[in-house]
């Protein structure tokens, strides 16, 4: 036991006084610029400048990549309103169906027309003149036709089915010769305005002609709209018809205006150069009234010619005007019975109605122009984009069969027939190999590379 103390006593302090009898290091340190020199001999300094280069070409790729996808992803179109994507139908007052026996057109018939409209499908029914009153004054209807009460029923009945009614303003009394005449002819209308939209009256209709009314009708609009400003609630619409082949409006525009313009009524005007020309017009201010087309009736056309006006109007871009009335060819009787006797186009516009109706590439204003080599004027060619696919609508203005080679970069190979003036059954078409009958009208569900 003692042995083993003193050999314990003998180690400890043999391994301890080394350790304490040696002086302790001095430190040493180094100077700023010593500091800055080891610094830039160090090897990790260009290693850093490396990783930041490499690091910043990555960053420059990855944005350069991102802008390439945006430039080439299609843009959202921004979202349209009911009446900029509804197809319309004007009813003229002579036209009207009598409810009541006594020989004469009201709205009770009118309500009963809703279905028929349904069936189309058409989404907003333009009632023709029914107003009436003291000068701009239109607070009455005139009772021939129904009252407020029954416009009111009409109202409610066709919003349960999905259409609004609007109201074809009449001409009154004569222009205003004074300032003050003038500022009070606006106020009256103004008035009536409001009093029809509080009865839920979705827009009206008026004629370009005579000027000083349209001025009258687009002041009073003008202040509506400004009263209107962020109110919530179902916008109102205001259609211009202008029956000129200049069709324009030679001011300034309010909001929520439709300028509708007549598609032209004959052959020697169908060219695809004229076509071209009229869109473009009526697209070239984008601040300007909304566009919108119809065919007036009456005009002496052909079968062909008539085919060719019916394609235009619902798939050009903006809002289509159907004419309704005596001769029409959309009429509102019974006319899907085997042994009706209807307008020869009724099935063409049956299937036109749909396709319009359905299609986002047909909605609102997007209208790009394809120019065909050789075919300058008589095949009038134009896409309608939409977000992976588009409606390519070739019209063969002639009266000659027609071989096209409708290739577009960006657009498969193939496409699809969605509609065609010619009975002959078709699904789907080489882009390459595209051949036209005479006076032949087509549509073609075309899809982009990229797309799924």
């Amino acid at each position: 036991m003692g042995k083993a103390e003193a050999i314990v006593a003998f180690q400890v302090p043999s391994e301890r006084l080394p350790l304490l009898s040696q002086p302790s290091p001095s430190t040493a340190y180094l100077s700023q610029e010593e500091v800055v020199q080891q610094a830039r001999a160090a090897p990790w300094q260009g290693l850093r400048t490396a990783l930041l280069c490499l690091v910043a070409a990555l960053f420059t790729c990855m944005l350069a990549t991102a802008l390439a996808l945006l430039l080439k992803m299609h843009r959202p179109a921004p979202l349209l309103s009911w009446w900029q994507k509804a197809s319309f139908y004007h009813l003229p007052s002579a036209s009207f169906p009598d409810s009541n026996g006594d020989g004469r057109g009201d709205l009770g018939g009118v309500r009963h027309l809703l279905d028929r409209l349904v069936e189309l499908p058409v989404q907003a029914l333009v009632l023709g003149p029914i107003l009436e009153g003291d000068g701009a004054n239109l607070s009455s209807i005139s009772s021939a036709h129904g009252s407020p009460e029954k416009l009111r029923v009409l109202v409610a009945n066709g919003h349960k089915k999905g259409i609004r009614i609007l109201l074809e303003l009449p001409t009154w009394a004569e222009e205003p010769d004074l300032v003050t005449e003038d500022n009070r002819t606006e106020l009256h209308l103004k008035r009536a305005l409001q009093f029809w939209q509080a009865q839920g009256v979705s827009g009206f209709l008026v004629a370009k002609d005579p000027p000083w009314r349209l001025d009258v009708v687009l002041n009073a609009w003008s202040e509506l709209e400004s009263q209107r400003g962020t109110e919530q609630g179902e916008e109102r619409v205001l259609m211009v018809w202008d029956q000129s082949e200049s069709c324009n409006i030679s001011r300034q525009a309010p909001s929520r205006v439709i300028l509708t313009c007549n598609l032209p009524g004959s052959e020697s005007r169908l060219t695809a150069g004229t076509l071209t020309q009229r869109v473009e017009a009526a697209l070239e201010y984008p601040g300007g009234p909304w566009p919108g087309w119809t065919v007036a009736g009456g005009l002496p056309l052909t079968s062909d010619l008539e085919k060719m006006l019916a394609v235009l109007l619902l798939s050009l871009p903006g809002t289509p005007l159907l004419q309704g009335g005596a001769g029409s060819p959309v009429p509102l009787g019974n006319s899907r019975k085997p042994d009706a006797k209807g307008h020869p186009l009724t099935a063409l516009y049956r299937s036109l109605l749909p396709l319009h109706v359905n299609s986002f590439a047909l909605q609102g204003a997007s209208f790009i122009p394809v120019p065909l080599a050789n075919h300058s004027e008589d095949v009038f060619a134009f896409l309608r984009p939409g977000a992976c696919s588009g409606i390519l609508v070739v019209l063969n203005l002639d009266s000659q069969p027609c071989p096209l080679n409708l290739s577009q970069p960006g657009f498969t190979d193939h496409a699809r027939v969605v509609f065609s003036t010619r009975p002959e059954p078709q699904s789907d078409v080489q882009m390459e190999e595209v051949r036209l009958a005479p006076h032949q009208a087509l549509l073609l569900r075309v899809h982009s590379k990229t797309g799924p």
